[in-house]
């Protein structure tokens, strides 16, 4: 089940349950929306339809075990999670290559500091 929550005067959560912990309660992933666009803030239906296409976009991602839960957690492990649930799979094999080469020019850059 997926649903949307307005947050603020232009704001917005998407919110996709995942199934249920050993307890029994819902397992949810969240994401927040931010609108910044006047012409589509005044457009009831037209920022009805934009949200339920970003909430059917993030519920393929959950799904697809693309989803980077935001949590506490180093540079190095999220860029180690962005590889393998992401980049491996949408990025050409050159375009990685020089990602994962800048990634590591600038660690070793800061290493030093």
């Amino acid at each position: 089940m997926a649903s949307i929550e307005k947050r603020g005067t232009n704001s917005w959560r998407l919110i996709v349950e995942v199934g249920y912990d050993a307890n029994g309660k819902r397992l949810k992933r969240y994401k927040s929306l931010k609108v910044d666009d006047p012409a589509l803030l005044k457009t009831t239906k037209r920022l009805k339809d934009y949200l339920n296409d970003e909430l059917v976009k993030f519920k393929i991602e959950v799904e697809a075990g693309e989803y980077i839960a935001p949590e506490k957690m180093t540079f190095e492990a999220y860029v180690q999670e962005w590889e393998s649930k992401y980049a491996r799979k949408h990025l050409a094999e050159k375009t990685l290559y020089t990602y994962q080469s800048n990634l590591k020019i600038e660690s070793y850059r800061h290493s030093d500091i």
